[in-house]
């Protein structure tokens, strides 16, 4: 039976409905605001309204965000069942939404609505891929949801070709949300906060990547492999979408850092923490990448001090 609870929420002056398509025709809407979320070309990039019913009959799950006065699709979160072995969990394929709703708090809420509705079928873990590059979706990701990161893949999807995308590798981490632990309680909670690099450093955290202040951006000058410290620190680009106007220095980025994290994962690092400074008016971001057993990462125990 499809769950007929409705969520509302006020934002721009207007009223928010968070809830499952109720006909067909709110299934296509959800699949033609897509093309506008990610400035898809067409709709070969996007994700069928059939599909979207089929999955969401079947144990997967289709949310959406309308307008209530107008009935505008706003944003969406849409996930399947998936499998590990003998495990069960729920993989979310995509979330987003629409320019003039975001940072105002709306994607936050479709994923906790997500995670009730998983937590409701008995699961207690969460899965869905993004690009590491991107600061925002890391702060969201594992400094607000609290996911943690085991998995790096190299060009992903293969070439995509919407605006956020087209014409870069699709290289992705695997983010796991432990919907049902300790840490995603705390950060949820606002409880489990997010350091600075100096408490990372100052704790015995090592910086493994050295970069270069170019004025517009930061160059990866040189990475290393070999530290055995449990904490490490690895720098991302500031803003990865502007660095695309130097396509050269991102790829450097692009390439390195594929080398930086595939090396930690299969030491056995995991990332649990993303810091987002300013220095000398400037921003700059960091993952912080710690060997540790996941039962303790899970229980919310940090390596630096408070």
């Amino acid at each position: 039976m499809i769950s007929t609870d409705v969520y509302e929420i006020e934002l721009n002056g207007k009223v928010i409905e968070i809830r499952r398509p109720r006909n067909v025709d709110e299934y296509r809407k959800l699949m033609n605001v897509q093309i506008e979320i990610w400035g898809m070309p067409d709709y070969s990039e996007a994700v069928t309204y059939h599909m979207l019913i089929s999955a969401d009959r079947h144990g997967g799950l289709v949310l959406g965000a309308f307008e209530k006065n107008t009935g505008k699709p706003v944003g969406l979160v849409f996930g399947i069942p998936g499998y590990l072995g003998n495990k069960v969990f729920h993989y979310s394929h995509i979330a987003g939404v629409i320019r003039e709703y975001r940072y105002k708090g709306l994607g936050y809420i479709l994923k906790l609505k997500q995670r009730e509705y998983v937590l409701k079928q008995g699961l207690d873990l969460i899965i869905w891929t993004y690009d590491p590059l991107q600061g925002p979706n890391a702060k969201f990701n594992i400094g607000k949801l609290g996911v943690i990161v085991r998995k790096f893949h190299r060009d992903y999807y293969g070439e995509l070709r919407d605006k956020i995308n087209i014409g870069m590798p699709t290289d992705r981490f695997e983010a796991e949300w432990w919907i049902k632990s300790k840490r995603v309680e705390l950060k949820l909670q606002r409880k489990l906060k997010t350091p600075t690099v100096r408490q990372v450093l100052n704790s015995g955290g090592v910086m493994v990547t050295e970069t270069e202040d170019k004025g517009e951006y930061r160059r990866l000058k040189k990475y290393d492999l070999d530290t055995d410290e449990k904490v490490v620190v690895v720098e991302i680009p500031s803003d990865v979408n502007k660095l695309k106007l130097h396509r050269n220095i991102l790829l450097e980025w692009r390439y390195g850092l594929r080398e930086v994290f595939e090396k930690y994962f299969s030491k056995g690092y995991v990332v649990t923490e993303f810091i987002s400074e300013i220095e000398k008016g400037k921003r700059r971001n960091f993952y912080v990448v710690w060997k540790e057993s996941l039962n303790n990462i899970l229980e919310g125990n940090v390596p630096w001090k408070v």
